[in-house]
């Protein structure tokens, strides 16, 4: 083999240098690129307050009529925040008094997913503690009629209450999302501002 510079190389570096400058940016303060777009982020209240989290601005609830058609369980996460165009979006549920432990319940998400989704290709996994609280995540890529998306669940723990969640997008653009998304994650409180 030819020594020299290759360019999927350059590519990955490029790649990897990307994800570098993404995972910089301040959700609160900063405008950050994110698909040719330029995004803010804001604290958004999830269930009367027990939570809060950065999400981008321009997401507003999913309408049910769109819900009902992306999420055909009945099951859904009651809250849905997506961008627009319904291609990007944050689902999340609110469990009180769940006796297991964030490992075990992030396990058993995953063994569901195994299950409904055969086809889904798991990826990474790790730990997202804000603080004072404890939580899990793991991510996976599934096939729809002519795309592949890009999954992240997730459980965060605060005394008794428990949020579990997920977020999508096209897996084209997963890695755009990733870093911000997992910043995100770090970064939710419990409770209304102060």
């Amino acid at each position: 083999m030819k020594e020299g510079k290759y360019t999927d190389e350059k590519i990955l570096l490029l790649k990897r240098s990307l994800q570098r400058a993404e995972a910089d940016y301040d959700l609160l303060t900063d405008e950050i690129p994110v698909c040719g777009k330029m995004l803010r982020f804001r604290w958004v209240s999830l269930f009367d307050g027990r939570f809060r989290m950065l999400l981008p601005e321009h997401f507003e609830q999913m309408p049910e009529k769109i819900a009902k058609v992306k999420y055909i369980s009945i099951h859904r996460p009651p809250v849905l925040l997506s961008n627009p165009e319904y291609d990007e979006n944050f689902g999340f549920h609110l469990l009180e008094d769940v006796e297991m432990g964030v490992d075990e319940l992030i396990g058993r998400m995953r063994e569901a997913v195994s299950a409904l989704v055969p086809e889904a290709v798991f990826y990474e996994k790790g730990e997202a503690d804000p603080e004072g609280m404890e939580g899990r995540w793991f991510e996976y890529k599934n096939f729809t009629l002519d795309e592949e998306t890009y999954n992240m669940q997730f459980v965060i723990r605060a005394d008794r209450y428990l949020l579990a969640g997920t977020f999508n997008c096209r897996m084209r653009v997963y890695d755009t999302w990733k870093p911000l998304v997992l910043k995100a994650l770090a970064q939710i409180k419990q409770g209304e501002e102060v």
